[in-house]
């Protein structure tokens, strides 16, 4: 990304992960736009609560008595950015997943990078100069700006202790507990205590929520230039953590994400470069769950900045980012901790950041880790596994036909499930604002029952594996069949979103979750039913980046997802476009016309997407009109997911 790019959108973020919840990230200009960007933002000793430490370093150069200041802000009430030193980007781009900054500063080329190591909360920030000149005085001054929040909120005073040992400093709550440190190898290093106030977010502006924030610059770094040798600033919340070799930990991001390529490519194919991108992107989503739940267990984080683990996005999830890429063992661990907190026949919804009693409010989780079970099976042939697993996967059928909460349960006449109580939002339509629910869809809902019947399919295969032979489960398989049969619509041509809603009606809606019903396994519509389905969501629901939660001749639809967050709440499932739902369509238009060149054209505009918000990731969701904004997350992991899982299944059936 060059530097007229950068100059015309200051606003576009990078992100990086180290695969266990802390992360990276900002502005590629280095403007503070959102309460979550940081350059360290750390979870917490026994929980996914995560914490900003380090907001942002500021660098000076100095290059024979002429200073340039790199950093860049906006201050309240000020139309100006101020320094504005994005203009000195030369270059912006990944080295893989490493972000990299080229700034020019008259004739000097100064590079910096930011990386975190895996699986250590840790952050490296390297700077070299790449034009050394002996007989020119080159200088750098970083400031360390530091906080002490949860990432959700913003705070008018800063509370920590600063102690210093040579060129480390050790930060510590006013309670004595230790957060975090900073060290380097520059050559002089001093402490400060100066809070800059009223920085504005514009992101949050944006989103109507509070949007001035201080931070406090605590650590002042410095030391000369001349030479191309490498100076880092290193801030670990871990206090054993010791500063190792920069290329060796380099080298060990780099070999992870050549062990992702290797077990994605099958040697049928050239995978391109964006593909590539979305794959260097997987460690970021990856998180370990152990320190809130089981030893060694794993989780996946819905999305950047703000989700936690969802069971639903977790399910979705697991083909497309363990599965495609031979994280084997992740997968097992992510299935094998949710199973541990299946209850009443229900894997959570979420767990929550802080630890507490896990919520389970979903319809549609349960179904999608039985369809996630089968993902796995099918590509590891895990026969123990399977065996273990299988009375939890029972517990789950059982519960749902003898009833469970929020009145999920199976209605002995046509085999399909109901669910939901007034004030309920249980599928991945779940916006809710204080008591409204925008999209209850109470009855039942299409890609529910199509996740209800492949899960019957499902089990009915397991039992035969495990020569246990439950016939009763292909019974009922036989049964729902037939109702899932009674979603045709036949005046419109596509399928009824719900059937029996609390008004005793069928809702006609054209919505994508038809979409979800083709693109698994087992579809009970016949062919011509699935091309008219096909047909009137590709005419009228799949946009740009993604696909229409609603159609436009819809008095609710919204074609924009912005305002406050009630207004943008009423958007999220009126209209907006997801992501996600594009792999679904992509696959389910090449079972019904079997043309996998014409469904993987579908992916493509998302190549050029990953250049436009979260720098190589996908965008949770868009606006459904022109310019198809992305809005939301800036990476999110089903996003990704489906993609990466639609573009490897259509890539094998053209090159078969």
């Amino acid at each position: 990304m060059e530097s007229h790019v950068v100059l015309k959108h200051p606003e576009r973020e990078w992100l990086i992960g180290n695969g266990l919840g802390s992360y990276s990230s900002g502005t590629i200009s280095g403007i503070l736009t959102r309460r979550y960007h940081g350059v360290f933002v750390a979870i917490a000793k026994s929980q996914l609560n995560r914490y900003l430490y380090v907001p942002k370093i500021e660098e000076t150069i100095e290059i024979n008595g002429i200073s340039y200041l790199l950093g860049t802000n906006k201050w309240l009430n000020r139309e100006d950015f101020f320094p504005d030193g994005y203009k000195y980007i030369k270059y912006f781009y990944l080295d893989e997943n490493i972000p990299t900054w080229i700034y020019q500063c008259g004739d000097i080329f100064i590079e910096k990078k930011i990386f975190m190591p895996y699986e250590k909360n840790s952050t490296y920030v390297i700077y070299r100069n790449l034009t050394p000149h002996e007989n020119i005085s080159i200088k750098i001054k970083c400031d360390v700006f530091i906080n002490n929040r949860s990432f959700h909120s913003l705070n008018s005073e800063i509370n920590f202790q600063t102690f210093k040992n040579n060129n480390k400093f050790e930060f510590y709550s006013n309670s004595n507990e230790f957060l975090f440190f900073i060290n380097s190898n520059m050559l002089d290093s001093h402490l400060e205590n100066l809070i800059y106030y009223n920085y504005e977010l514009e992101e949050e502006k944006n989103r109507g929520f509070p949007y001035v924030e201080n931070h406090s610059l605590a650590v002042s770094l410095e030391t000369n230039l001349n030479t191309n040798k490498s100076f880092h600033i290193l801030i670990s919340s871990d206090p054993e953590e010791r500063e190792t070799s920069i290329p060796i930990e380099e080298k060990n991001i780099k070999q992870k994400n050549k062990i992702l390529l290797k077990n994605w490519d099958t040697k049928k194919y050239q995978t391109p470069s964006w593909i590539k991108q979305l794959i260097y992107s997987i460690p970021a989503f990856i998180i370990d769950r152990s320190r809130s739940t089981y030893p060694n267990a794993k989780g996946i984080l819905a999305g950047y900045h703000w989700f936690g683990d969802w069971g639903r996005d977790t399910m979705i999830s697991l083909s497309g980012l363990c599965l495609t890429t031979g994280q084997i063992e992740i997968a097992k661990s992510i299935l094998e901790n949710y199973a541990r907190y299946i209850d009443c026949g229900m894997i959570p919804n979420r767990f929550p950041d802080e630890g507490h009693t896990p919520d389970y409010n979903t319809a549609d989780a349960s179904l999608w880790f039985i369809e996630a079970v089968f993902q796995y099976f099918n590509q590891t042939k895990d026969k123990e596994f399977l065996k273990r697993i299988y009375p939890q996967l029972e517990s789950i059928l059982h519960a749902h036909i003898e009833g469970t909460r929020y009145q999920i349960h199976c209605d002995p006449k046509d085999g399909l499930l109901y669910a939901g109580v007034e004030g309920s939002q249980l599928t991945w339509m779940d916006a809710k604002i204080d008591k409204f629910v925008v999209t209850p869809r109470i009855g039942k809902p299409i890609e529910i029952n199509a996740l209800w019947y492949n899960a019957l399919k499902n089990m009915y295969e397991f039992s035969e594996i495990l020569s246990i032979s439950n016939k009763k489960w292909n019974d009922l398989a036989h049964i729902t069949e037939r109702g899932l049969l009674r979603f045709w619509n036949e005046d419109e041509g596509y399928c009824f979103d719900v059937l029996e809603t609390p008004h005793n009606e069928n809702d006609a809606t054209l919505r994508p979750n038809q979409i979800i019903a083709l693109s698994l396994r087992h579809c009970p519509f016949n062919l011509m039913q699935q091309r008219s389905m096909i047909d009137i969501c590709g005419k009228y629901l799949v946009s740009f980046f993604g696909v229409k939660s609603l159609s436009k001749f819809s008095k609710q639809y919204r074609g924009h997802y912005f305002g406050s967050p009630f207004d943008r709440d009423c958007a999220y499932h009126q209209g907006t476009s997801w992501s996600w739902l594009l792999g679904n369509y992509a696959i389910a238009y090449y079972k019904v016309t079997k043309n996998a060149r014409v469904a993987i054209g579908f992916l493509e505009p998302l190549q050029k997407h990953i250049n436009e918000a979260g720098i190589g990731y996908i965008s949770e969701i868009f606006d459904a009109e022109s310019p198809y904004t992305p809005r939301g997350c800036i990476a999110q992991a089903w996003g990704v997911a489906e993609t990466l899982r639609a573009w490897r299944f259509l890539s094998e059936r053209i090159y078969d």
